[in-house]
Order: C-alpha cells, then structure tokens, then sequence
C-alpha cells in the first residue's frame, strides 16, 4: 500500500494562534489564543527572490507559501508558530502571519488521489523563542 504524498510532503508543524474577544467586565477585550496545534504542514518558496539594492537602503521579497490540508481553519491575520521539520524530529520555531487561503480541491476521479489542498501566502517575523 503507497503512503498519502501528503504523509510525505508535509514535514512541517503549526500551531495558530487568532484574536478572540473576552469580557472583563463591561470592556470587551481580544487576546491571542492557540485554537489548533501540531497540524501537518509544508513552507515552501514559491518563487526565487534576490536581493534589489538602491541608493537607500536594500528591498527583499520573498514569496513564501505555506500548504496544508483544506480542513484547516485558517483565516487572514492568523499567527503561525511553524517547526520546520517538525514531524522529521526538529525543534526550530518560526513564526509568520496568513494572508488569504487558495483551496484546490480533487477533480473526480483525480490522477493523484489525495494532493486536495490549501495554499496560504504567508509573512515571516522573527524566529519564536
């Protein structure tokens, strides 16, 4: 029996972390919550990025994606704690922050059973401590 390419491809694990709003008393406070955690994962560049130098300072670009399964619950604004190699035994945390999601679902009777997915452009911050 061949292993889902996802248990292959998804080396990666996250944690989200969203805004959810708390009462104290009369206020109406947000806080960051962890809502889902240890999701498999994959960051990965989409597209090479150089270096451009100006008179005035450097500009760097990078287009980095993250794939996951389309179940999920990922929304614009989310934080992500991301351990590259998470599931391969690594322990180094990054974090970045979610743009839009892209589902791609499986056609019907598609050629490579189990590749349904969702991509996230995501932001880089500084490395989790």
């Amino acid at each position: 029996m061949l292993e889902s390419p996802k248990n292959l491809w998804y080396t990666d694990l996250m944690s989200i972390y969203r805004n959810t709003p708390y009462k104290e008393g009369n206020l109406t406070k947000q806080r960051r919550d962890e809502i889902q955690t240890a999701i498999p994962c994959r960051v990965y560049q989409k597209s090479a990025s150089q270096l451009k130098m100006t008179v005035t300072a450097a500009e760097y670009n990078p287009s980095t994606m993250l794939a996951c399964d389309n179940g999920v619950d990922i929304i614009p604004g989310d934080e992500l704690h991301i351990t590259r190699g998470g599931a391969l035994g690594k322990t180094s945390t990054e974090v970045y922050y979610a743009g839009q999601p892209d589902n791609y679902f499986e056609p019907f009777g598609g050629v490579l059973p189990g590749m349904a997915h969702q991509q996230v452009p995501i932001s880089s911050t500084q490395r989790a401590k």
